[in-house]
């Protein structure tokens, strides 16, 4: 699999840390952002293969960041993540364009089969 740059869009540290350490270690580079605002800039301003979005934001719904993404970059591959995990989130999120879903918490290996899984399908 190639190097991808992955952004990840999550308020807790502990997601973004944990992720920025596995991605990185498998040589991809990662962009972190804490809030919805600071992410929708960074889709704007960067080129990314892959978005990892936290779907509860303190500042922007994760469903609003899905819409605004169809509108502004609807190729870009996005996987959600949340931790309040249902069929009913992961069945809207895939309506409104998301690539995958990832229920928290989730392991280094189901993160790493989610954006392996996502992008080669994308």
């Amino acid at each position: 699999m190639k190097m991808l740059n992955i952004l990840v869009i999550d308020d807790e540290d502990v997601i973004c840390e944990a992720c920025e350490l596995v991605l990185s270690e498998k040589g991809h580079t990662v962009t972190l952002r804490k809030n919805g605002r600071a992410g929708l800039d960074a889709i704007r301003e960067g080129m990314y293969d892959i978005l990892l979005l936290d779907m509860k934001l303190p500042d922007i719904d994760g469903m609003d960041i899905l819409k605004a993404i169809q509108k502004e970059n609807p190729k870009l591959c996005t996987i959600v993540m949340t931790g309040y995990s249902s069929i009913s989130n992961a069945v809207e999120a895939m309506r409104k364009g998301a690539n995958n879903y990832l229920a928290k918490p989730f392991t280094d290996d189901e993160l790493l089969k989610a954006i392996e899984e996502s992008y080669a399908s994308h």
